[in-house]
């Protein structure tokens, strides 16, 4: 009776263990869904900061330059500031927030 009892102990604790474990590889995962896509919200967001910056950078610093020589200096500034941080972006990526800070200084106010 004694080892019966001693038997039903350990697997309700081995099923205990095996139901925590699942518990928290589902919460890590869970977890890092969770922490990807904020911090990719925060790597656009600093991005479309630094792609602003760049565009009125280039636009007062190289104001006798020609327009695609505006965008190598933006496009420089941006990649200086994300190699600072620690952050990659693809030249695409860096084009389309100068391209974008340069259409919404054209807009009409």
């Amino acid at each position: 009776m004694s080892e019966l009892v001693h038997n039903l102990l350990l697997i309700s604790l081995e099923l205990l263990l095996f139901s925590g474990l699942l518990l928290f590889f589902r919460w890590q995962r869970q977890a890092s869904h969770y922490y990807a896509a904020r911090l990719s919200v925060s790597r656009r967001e600093w991005l479309h900061r630094v792609g602003q910056e760049a565009y009125h950078f280039a636009e007062r610093a190289y104001a006798d330059y020609d327009g695609p020589a505006k965008l190598n200096e933006a496009v420089k500034y941006v990649l200086e500031h994300s190699k600072r941080h620690g952050i990659d972006v693809s030249y695409q990526e860096i084009r389309a927030v100068v391209e974008s800070a340069w259409s919404h200084s054209r807009r009409p106010a």
